[in-house]
């Protein structure tokens, strides 16, 4: 085996034992219990020989967590880290193979490593376009999900009954997230219904749950009627979507207009003028 493939066989078993480790990262138990057993006076900022190791990746992994949250990905990012080592081995293997059949040398080296790199690359890009392709959803979702609580809430239920039925009747990615909330917040000693839904507001990245969450907290604080606050955020919802429809129409116009300027504005332009063109190529020869 030449240099150049050993190399590259190198790089793809590097390449599996990083998604390995990445996979299976976890906070030690011993410096946990040490975080945890510091005494109120060290309530502030750890020093450096306090700080718990790793904890930059246990950030990583946690804004990991909730993208993958985001994009409604199950397994989390243990799944994603593991499609990307797998990812990052074949396509390094297959830039090493081709390196070394096509050019070999250095360009071997090369091809596995922009393979290896690739890898985690199209994870990130389909993970961003799954993200924003959930939250288009849920989005869509939330307006019909609030003219329903609207409905429930004309006819003198509350707002926990309103949520509790309509999350309960529907289907769909919102449903289940609310119905979750709704059921975790009749738990005894639990977080009230206004914290989970701001707190799924942030983890899902929709400000509309934000907004309904304010209602439902000076609904049950300050008696105030909800059922207005839910039309005007309901109108407010649709008169955005409205605006978002004219946008994309917009857009596909504008995109259509070119290809049909190239592929039949010009054709037809050439029919009609090839007479001419004939005639003066012919009085001219």
């Amino acid at each position: 085996m030449s240099e150049a493939a050993q190399a590259s066989a190198l790089l793809a078993g590097l390449a599996t034992g990083l998604a390995i480790l990445a996979a299976g990262w976890r906070t030690p138990v011993a410096a946990a219990a040490a975080w945890l057993g510091r005494s109120p006076a060290e309530a502030g900022r750890p020093p450096a020989a306090q700080r718990v190791p790793g904890a930059r990746a246990d950030r990583g992994r946690a804004w990991l967590e909730r993208r993958c949250h985001r994009a409604g990905l199950e397994g989390g990012a243990r799944r994603l880290l593991g499609l990307a080592g797998v990812l990052a081995v074949g396509l390094g293997a297959l830039g090493a193979s081709l390196g070394y059949t096509f050019a070999g040398g250095p360009e071997t080296l090369v091809l596995a490593a922009a393979g290896v790199a690739s890898g985690p690359l199209l994870v990130a890009l389909w993970l961003r376009s799954a993200v924003v392709a959930r939250r288009e959803q849920l989005l869509a979702e939330l307006v019909p999900t609030i003219e329903l609580l609207t409905l429930e809430l004309s006819a003198g239920g509350s707002v926990m009954l309103a949520l509790a039925t309509v999350s309960g009747r529907t289907d769909g990615a919102l449903a289940g997230e609310l119905r979750r909330a709704v059921i975790g917040s009749q738990v005894a000693g639990s977080a009230a219904l206004e914290d989970r839904l701001a707190e799924l507001s942030e983890s899902l990245d929709l400000l509309p749950l934000a907004t309904l969450a304010t209602i439902v907290a000076a609904s049950r604080e300050y008696g105030a009627a909800a059922l207005p606050g839910f039309r005007a955020l309901a109108r407010d919802l649709r008169q955005r979507q409205r605006r978002r429809l004219i946008e994309l129409s917009r857009r596909a116009l504008n995109r259509v207009l070119v290809p049909a300027a190239v592929g039949v504005l010009l054709p037809f332009m050439a029919i009609l003028l090839f007479p001419a063109v004939a005639t003066l190529s012919g009085s001219l020869g």
